[in-house]
């Protein structure tokens, strides 16, 4: 495809596959598609802003062309995705529907004995041979975490609900996180891999895809997202499904999908490499309770004003290697001073149980 751009666009600072395969040695984000289909969405991308310190850090690697071997395609996209993983270079995937996610969570997982998933969806793909149905078995142990997001319960059976609550998964309906759009972040800190289902957004705004619904995300409430996924510092790989070109008479969805990609290239972007392993620019506070319940140590990132709480293990307090370190809020820590024990931290100590 033409991807001639002004040099106020990203397109401009985009080194493509067209004739010579991109130079890796300096990238630090590479674009994949899956198929033709993907080309609109290149378009509105290509004619959007460049962003600062991005010249020569984006590639485009073209599209995954998709054989009739289905296991074939599967292989190549877990073998790519497993590649730029190992050169450090972060990876966004342009896919066709949420259950190639499976292939992206391989080739991110590589030897991680734990790893975070975040999967925005109007639907819990928890059925049998879906997404995360998937995950659970490749991970019997349920060692990887996995966060639903922007679920919608009248696209959802009591039997999934009670299936995922079961794994110890985090599920926040649509309406919950509407009413707060940053809890968002929370989840997507430490996630080593985002999915975004654009069936999850609503219809007037993303109309070419499968699920036609009054309801769903607003498209900026899709870029905010998009924008946390890309801050993580965790984060290797975000990818992007569900768009349907044929549906797209006047380019809206493609314009809107462009936009989600580049709200999280602007994230990545604004990286500071704020985990709490990686320096000590912290203010710890420390929260007791009159009642015999381990006290909570919360601290707080000089660098972006972040928030993270510290969870000992009820069976082995004093070891620092089971200490769970968890993103919150600041509403968690008034809630700890004020004596009570923030949701939050309950539902992490289910993880250590």
């Amino acid at each position: 495809m033409d991807i001639t751009s002004s040099s106020h666009e990203l397109g401009s600072i985009v080194d493509a596959y067209i004739s010579e395969f991109p130079k890796l040695k300096q990238a630090k984000i590479a674009l994949i598609g899956y198929g033709e289909d993907c080309n609109g969405i290149r378009k509105h991308l290509y004619q959007l802003s460049k962003l600062n310190h991005t010249a020569n850090s984006i590639v485009d690697l073209g599209n995954l062309k998709a054989h009739d071997e289905e296991h074939e395609n599967q292989s190549a996209l877990y073998l790519i995705i497993e590649e730029l993983r190992n050169l450090d270079i972060t990876s966004v995937f342009i896919g066709k529907e949420i259950n190639q996610g499976f292939e992206l969570y391989r080739g991110v997982k590589g030897s991680k004995n734990q790893m975070q998933i975040s999967c925005i969806s109007s639907k819990i793909p928890v059925s049998e041979n879906q997404l995360f149905s998937k995950i659970h078995v490749d991970n019997p142990e349920n060692i990887c975490k996995i966060n639903a997001l922007a679920y919608q319960n009248h696209f959802v059976s009591p039997e999934e609900l009670a299936t995922t609550k079961s794994k110890n998964h985090s599920i926040v309906r649509l309406g919950n996180l509407k009413k707060n759009i940053e809890e968002s972040e929370l989840y997507l800190r430490n996630s080593n891999l985002v999915l975004f289902d654009i069936n999850a957004i609503q219809h007037a705004d993303a109309p070419a895809k499968e699920t036609i619904s009054p309801s769903g995300l607003t498209s900026d409430e899709a870029c905010q997202i998009a924008k946390y996924a890309g801050i993580s510092d965790y984060n290797s790989c975000f990818g992007i499904f569900g768009y349907l070109p044929r549906l797209d008479e006047r380019e809206l969805t493609a314009a809107l999908c462009a936009q989600i990609i580049w709200y999280f290239i602007s994230g990545f972007n604004s990286r500071m490499d704020d985990k709490p392993e990686s320096h000590q620019d912290f203010i710890k506070y420390r929260c007791d309770f009159n009642y015999n319940n381990t006290p909570i140590v919360f601290i707080k990132s000089k660098r972006t004003s972040r928030w993270w709480m510290k969870i000992e293990h009820p069976a082995e307090p004093n070891n620092i290697n089971l200490t769970l370190t968890v993103p919150c809020s600041y509403e968690d820590y008034q809630i700890a001073a004020d004596g009570e024990t923030p949701e939050r931290y309950l539902d992490a100590l289910q993880s250590l149980k």
